[in-house]
C-alpha cells in the first residue's frame, strides 16, 4: 500500500506552520558531531527537501533501525529555526508509517 507523502510541508514548515502532521520521506541520514551523538536527516515531501536535526531524546530510534534511508515519517511536534541563514527543521517528536528499502 503506497504512502502519500504531504506535498509542500516543508514549505509550509519554513511559513510557520506548526499544527501540520506532514508525512515526510528520510533519504539520508548523518550522524555528525563527535562530542555528541547527532543525527541530520536529508527529508522529503515530493516536492522538496531540506535537511532536519533529530532531538537527542530520539537517538535511539536512529539506532535501533526505526528510521533508516527510505523511512516514511509523520512530523508530530518540530521547529523551524535559521541556522547559519538557511531554514533547518529540528524535529522532537516522530512516528513511524512505512520503510521503504
Amino acid at each position: 500500500m503506497p504512502v502519500n507523502l504531504t506535498p509542500n510541508a516543508i514549505a509550509l514548515i519554513n511559513g510557520g506552520d506548526v499544527n501540520m502532521k506532514p508525512l515526510v520521506q528520510v533519504l539520508d541520514i548523518k550522524q555528525i558531531g563527535s562530542a555528541q551523538e547527532r543525527y541530520r536527516f536529508l527529508i522529503s515531501d515530493s516536492v522538496s527537501t531540506q535537511h532536519a536535526m533529530l532531538a537527542t531524546q530520539l537517538n535511539d530510534r536512529v539506532r535501533n533501525g526505526l528510521v533508516k534511508k527510505g523511512s516514511v515519517i509523520q512530523l508530530i511536534d518540530y521547529i523551524c529555526s535559521e541556522v547559519q541563514k538557511r531554514n533547518q527543521n529540528v524535529v522532537g517528536a516522530v512516528s513511524v508509517c512505512k520503510t521503504i528499502v
